[in-house]
């Protein structure tokens, strides 16, 4: 987990955050979200993993989902979201999910949204399957 959320997110988390990783079931803060998987990492990162073949469903849930990751970081005390959209068409959903991301009004400096090909997740991945 370290190196893909060090490599593959650009995190610069300390060490000590990594020795505590733990799967959290991402139906009871994200309404609506039934495949993924929530990743607390040390209590300071929270990352959300949604692998999907049909990435084109998001756009219209993504400040949906960066809303509950955004409430669920500051009730908890994370120090940033994530949130990992996986799917084998990463430039098609790169250009329209980062665009919709960076003109969220209520965006700020501690969340996050990556688009990755579905092979840059960690081998033996915890998630929870697709969406």
């Amino acid at each position: 987990m370290e190196s893909f959320v060090r490599g593959a997110l650009g995190c610069t988390c300390p060490d000590e955050v990594f020795q505590s990783v733990r799967i959290r079931n991402p139906q009871t803060a994200f309404t609506g979200l039934s495949q993924a998987s929530l990743i607390d990492i040390g209590g300071r990162l929270l990352v959300l993993v949604i692998e999907t073949d049909h990435w084109e469903t998001l756009p219209a849930r993504l400040a949906t989902l960066l809303a509950q990751g955004r409430r669920l970081r500051d009730a908890e005390g994370f120090n940033r979201f994530r949130l990992v959209i996986a799917t084998p068409e990463v430039a098609a959903a790169q250009a329209e999910l980062t665009a919709q991301f960076t003109a969220l009004a209520n965006r700020d400096e501690r969340l996050h949204l990556h688009v990755l090909s579905p092979g840059q997740l960690p081998p033996r991945a915890p998630f929870g399957g697709r969406e």
